[in-house]
C-alpha cells in the first residue's frame, strides 16, 4: 500500500511537470511585445496573444 502511494505521487508529479514545460513552450513560441519610454528604455514585455 505505501508503494503504490509512493508510485501514485510520482506519476502525478511527472505529469504535472510535464503540463508546466508544455505551457512555458507555448509561451516561447507565441512571442513577446515590449512596451518602451522615451528614452528607449525597456518599461515592460508582455506575451502577445
Amino acid at each position: 500500500m505505501k508503494k503504490l502511494a509512493i508510485l501514485l505521487i510520482l506519476i502525478i508529479t511527472i505529469a504535472s511537470c510535464a503540463d508546466i514545460m508544455a505551457s512555458r513552450e507555448h509561451m516561447e513560441q507565441r512571442g513577446r511585445e515590449c512596451r518602451y519610454n522615451y528614452k528607449g528604455e525597456v518599461q515592460s514585455c508582455d506575451y502577445i496573444n
